[in-house]
Parts: structure tokens; sequence; C-alpha cells
């Protein structure tokens, strides 16, 4: 009861059976106690969570809400009851992990780790002090202490050397900070068994630094093709020998540090090709992994994300020895559901922690898991890119992980309102519905609309980010009635609504300034000065608007995220190596010179946007401005483009664009977090531009 101290003598706690073999709860009151069952932790605490979701009216969330306040724990007459068809419930991304918890403490952990469990999460991935695992195993394969340091990657860019995309990226320098991996992996871990969890761990599939060619004579390695223009990374051939001898050493060390729970992540030729293609290689590649896996551990599963599936591995591992993450929920129907392998049905939503609103809640409330007709299906996944955002869709997707078929999304929708907001004021429920039919809508499905405030600044509008999605797919103006409805409560008095007035009134803007750039490049392109001036400078100025309203949310700005960059360092040089993990991972992400990442990670975050994002387009619009008295049209789009969109430094005009990312990346100084009036700005703001949005 740690997160409701005020009442955890109002509980008590009782184990039953599993029905048919399936976690369950149940809920009722008895001689003045709330009576909670289950059959194991995790279902004890989602019954608590259910009592207090549907009592006490509390809503816990990543964005806002942080806290369950509760002194009161009214006793009720029935029955609370459940039992949960799926067997696995898994979560986290390896991308999480670098983009929302890269610069987690032990205090962040408990409180994750405690939400996992009122949600139903059993199996997370548990990686955290991976980086230890690496360290010291090196060193006992003699690698000096700069040797083995100078491997691993830093906490931003570290999930994605998992993944055998890079390595040494922002390289670590302090032992101590290896030592602190390792005690905050422990606990972690400790805290998820103690809770009745199963921690997937980490695996290993081959890649290794280039010199560990040094310690063995004949060793199979060979050079992986760039990811992303990143430098070259090295793959041990799965059927040499030292294959097993190196990743049982990992193991080993892992288990000495953390314990061995059964289950090891690995994915072998993620986002890259194997240098021998034929069925028959793979096929062997397949049966060493698994073989060196059964050899350390007869009970082990090996867990492979559904991205870098290839038919020939799996084929060649042993029913039950294998669980197939489907992160999108899309790859099972194309592979003849895994090939009978056991699979979990999984949702992505969010990509590179990008702070749009968007998704579609139908989608969700339809439970795709419950009219999968696919034995093998063990369970459901959330699988975001990050947490950051999106928070009435996050509320739905962590409760539709149990759920054992389709919901009343109307009847969800009001309670979800009254949850968040403390209030059941019409207005409340109105504009979460508001949400429904804009940014939430059936159509907002799939990859993010682009920010136009974060996007590269362009003569014609391209992506934002890789693969993002160009039209916003509903009408602003239903988006600007939600936050109307917000602005009409006189009752609401949560940190969640503070977050969603702020949350939505940045959306709103976002969006107009879309309209504002495409009335900038007419203006631009027709020589109409007054067009190109009256747009550009409005555009400008919500900037400056949205940055100074973002700024009173501690966790919407730049200068907080990095407080807690710099907090994770034990050391001066290692605190500006983790200031820097942030700065770049969020605007260049990658190489600074070959970026092809950049912007991946966009953030409309206070402070972010007044010293990098509206510089660029003051920029910008100030060197169109220079080009008007000239004949002919000006265009910037490169000749060459890379995921449709401009090289990074694919003409001049980027190049001087690339020396100023690269000059704020060591000077930036972002203002500390005010203490202004998140609704009160946010009221000022919507009055200000009700006109222009609805009209």
């Amino acid at each position: 009861m740690r997160n409701t101290p005020d009442i955890a003598g109002a509980f008590e706690l009782r184990t039953i059976e599993p029905a048919d073999g399936k976690n369950t709860y149940e809920v009722f009151c008895e001689n003045g106690k709330i009576v909670i069952c289950g059959d194991c932790k995790i279902s004890m605490a989602m019954g608590y969570y259910a009592y207090l979701k549907k009592y006490c009216r509390v809503n816990l969330s990543h964005c806002g809400n942080r806290e369950m306040k509760v002194s009161d724990a009214p006793l009720f007459e029935g029955r609370i009851t459940k039992v949960i068809p799926q067997k696995r419930r898994v979560y986290l991304n390896y991308c999480t992990l670098g983009y929302s918890a890269a610069f987690w403490k032990w205090e962040d952990w408990e409180k994750e780790i405690d939400f996992m469990a009122m949600n139903g999460i059993n199996m997370p991935l548990s990686v955290v002090g991976s980086e230890a695992v690496w360290y010291y195993t090196m060193r006992d394969f003699t690698y000096s202490e700069k040797g083995a340091l100078s491997f691993l990657s830093g906490p931003a860019f570290w999930p994605w050397q998992l993944m055998t995309n890079f390595d040494s990226y922002f390289s670590l320098s302090d032992v101590k900070y290896i030592e602190s991996r390792a005690k905050l992996g422990k606990q972690i871990i400790d805290r998820e068994t103690e809770l009745g969890m199963t921690p997937v761990q980490q695996g290993f599939s081959g890649m290794v630094p280039k010199s560990i060619s040094r310690l063995f004579k004949k060793i199979r390695i060979t050079m992986a093709k760039s990811w992303c223009n990143f430098p070259v990374t090295y793959q041990l051939d799965p059927t040499d020998p030292v294959f097993r001898k190196f990743g049982t050493a990992l193991l080993e060390k892992q288990k000495q540090l953390f314990g061995a729970y059964h289950y090891y992540a690995c994915d072998p030729f993620h986002e890259n090709e194997p240098v021998v293609k034929t069925k028959d290689y793979l096929h062997k590649v397949g049966r060493a992994i698994d073989d060196m896996y059964q050899s350390f551990d007869p009970d082990s599963v090996w867990v492979m994300q559904s991205w870098s599936l290839r038919e020939q591995i799996i084929k060649a591992v042993p029913k039950g020895r294998l669980l197939v993450l489907d992160i999108d929920g899309s790859k099972h129907s194309q592979t003849g559901e895994f090939y009978g392998h056991d699979f979990v049905l999984g949702n992505i939503h969010s990509f590179g922690d990008r702070n749009t609103l968007h998704g579609s809640i139908k989608a969700l409330a339809d439970n795709a898991y419950a009219s999968l007709e696919a034995e093998n299906c063990v369970g459901t996944g959330l699988f975001p890119e990050g947490i950051y955002q999106n928070p009435l869709y996050y509320d739905l997707a962590f409760q539709m992980l149990t759920e054992s078929g389709k919901i009343d999304l109307d009847a969800w929708l009001d309670d979800y309102a009254e949850r968040r907001y403390g209030s059941d004021e019409k207005c409340l429920k109105d504009a979460v519905k508001a949400l429904r039919n804009s940014c939430y809508s059936d159509d907002c499905t799939g990859r993010e609309t682009g920010s136009v405030i974060c996007m590269r600044p362009c003569t014609v509008r391209t992506h934002t980010a890789p693969n993002d999605v160009l039209s916003l797919r509903y009408d602003n103006k239903i988006l600007f009635g939600a936050l109307k409805s917000l602005l009409a409560s006189e009752k609401a008095n949560t940190d969640g609504y503070i977050f969603d007035v702020c949350d939505i009134t940045r959306q709103v803007l976002s969006n107009r300034c879309a309209e504002l750039f495409e009335d900038a490049m007419k203006g631009f392109n027709t020589r109409d000065v007054r067009i190109f001036e009256r747009s550009s400078n409005a555009f400008l100025k919500i900037c400056d608007e949205v940055d100074e309203l973002l700024q009173t949310r501690p966790e919407l700005t730049l200068a907080d995220h990095l407080r807690a960059a710099s907090e994770l360092a034990l050391s001066d040089k290692e605190k500006e190596n983790f200031e820097l993990n942030l700065l770049v991972q969020i605007t260049v992400w990658g190489p600074p010179v070959r970026s092809v990442n950049y912007d991946y990670a966009w953030k409309e975050w206070g402070g972010l946007i007044k010293t990098f994002y509206a510089k660029r387009w003051q920029s910008f619009f100030e060197f169109l401005a220079i080009r008007f008295p000239k004949r002919g049209k000006y265009s910037s789009l490169t000749k060459k483009q890379y995921c449709e969109r401009n090289l990074y430094q694919g003409n001049q005009f980027y190049k001087s664009f690339a020396e100023f990312e690269r000059k704020w990346l060591s000077t930036v100084d972002p203002e500390k977090p005010t203490d202004g009036d998140t609704v009160q700005i946010a009221r000022t703001l919507a009055e200000k531009y009700e006109k222009t949005i609805t009209e």
C-alpha cells in the first residue's frame, strides 16, 4: 500500500486459487475492511487499483496525476471480480528505456514497477544494469578499464546498442556509474520478482567489439552494415564456438549480478542483414543461439521482437522455447501465427516519445486480442517507444492489456473524465468526447502527425521525422472545442486537469502553426509580402507563447530533463556526457555530419522551442525575406532524399543549419521552469486565438 499510505490500514489481503488456471481477483467489504483476494501479488495489486479507480475515483498517469492522493477508503456493497484471460502481459520497448527512462533513478523505477503491477503487467523488459554485465565480462576477458568503458554507449543510446544498431556512442568513462547501474538493476529485478513478475533479461545475438579478434585466433567476425550512418559494428558468427563462450560468459555474469529468470531477449541481425543468407545458415544460427540458452538454462525461453523475425531462424527453435513479441500486432497474420510459436499481441503507438496527441481509442476498445483465434497467442503487450504523452490513450491501453472483450467507450470516457479531473461536470465529459472525435478518432491510427514547429525549416513541407504523417487527420476546431470545454470547468482541480489544459493548448496552437507555415509559403511563392510577413510573424509569436506556457510544467521543459540527465552522472565528465546524450537524442539523433534520423525524437518542450526550433524558423524566414526582391522561385529541397526528407547537409542552406545545431549542442542554457499559472495562460491564449481557429 505504498501508494496510498493514509488508507493502508483499510485493506485485508487474502490468497485464492486461480480461476481455471487464470489470474483472478475479487474485492469486497467484510467486518469494516476492504478485502482484496487474488491468486498472486499482481492480481491483488490489480484488485487494489480497481477499487481505487471505482470508489476513490483515482487516475494514475505518466502525464499529470503522478501520485494518488487518497485519504478516505469508502466501504461498498457487492463485489468486484475479474478473471484475466491473458497469461502474459508484456511491457516496455528497448526504445522506452532510451527516450523516457534513460535518466530514471530508483525513485522513478519504484513508482513505475508499482504502476506495472496495478495494471496487471507480469513480464517487463528488465535490462537496466546490462552495462555492468558487459563491463565486467569484458574485464574478465582481459579488457582494460578504459577499453571496456569505451565500448559502452551513454544512457540515452545504450538501448540501441543492446539492439545491435551501434556501439561506443557517447561512451562511458566512470566505473562508479557502472557500479550504480548494477545496484539499480538489482533493485529493479528484486522488486519485480518480489511482486511475482517474470523479468525479460538481456540475451546475446553476437555483436561484439572489433578488438575481440585479438583475443581469439581464427574467430569468425564480420563487419555489419552501418545503421543510419553510424560507424559500422561487428558481428560474431553464432556458429563460431567463441559465440557460445562469450555469450555464456555474459549470461553467467548477468546471473551473478541479478539472478536468472529464464526469459532472454535478443534479435539476431536486427535492422541489418546476415553476411551469409542461405536458409541452411539461418537455420544453424537459430540452433546455435537456442543451444547456448538451453545449455546455460534448461528452462530458458528466447524472446524475439517480430521486427527482425526470419522464418528460417525461428523454425530452427523447438516449440515452447521461443516467445515472439508482435510489437505492432500486425506480423502474426503475415507469418501463419508465427509458425506455431507462442506470441504476444502487441501495441506500439508512440515513436520517439514525440508529444503529439494521436491514436485511435476505438481500436483499443474493440480489443483485438479478444477476437483473435490463435491458441498460441498467450497474451498482450504494450511496447511504446515513449510514455510521456497521450495520457487518455495510455490509460485505456493499460486497461486493455487484461480485458476479456470489447468495452463501452462512451461509458469509459465519462468515467475517465471524472477520475482524471476530479469532477463530474458535463463540460469535462464533453471535453474527452471531443478528444475522441478529434485526435483520438478512428482516422488517427498508425504513426504520429509531425509537428511543423519541430520540422527542420524548408520551403515545401516534409516529414518532421522519418515515417511520420503529414496530414492532421482531424478538425482542429473540434480539438479547440475540447480545450474550451475543459476551461469551462469550475470544479476540476487535479494535476491531470492542469496538464491536459496545457497539453491540448499546445497541440491546438501547434496545429495552427502548420496552417501559418502554408500561408507564409504561399505569400513567398506569390511574392505577397503582406501575407508572408503576417504569417511568418504570427508563426514565431505562437512559438514564443507555447514556450511560455510549457515552461509552467517542469516535465515539459528542456531544463528539467537536462537536470535529470546531469543528476544521474557521478562525475563532472559524465555530467557533460549525459547532458549531450539528451541534447543529441532530441535533435540531431546521429552522427552530426551525416545524420539521417535528425529530429526523430522531437519534443514540443519549453526551452527547446525557444532556443532551438524557433531560432531555426526565424533564421529561415529571414533568409526568405532577403530573397524576396530576386526573380524566380526558390526551393530548399535537396536533390537526394532519405525517408522523404532532405539530406541533413544536402545543400548550402542546410549546412548553415547544421552549424547552428552543432553550436547549440555545446552552448544551450535553457531557462528554468516558471511558477506561472498554467490554466490562466492557456485561457488567455484560447481567448486570443478562438476567432482565428474557429472561423
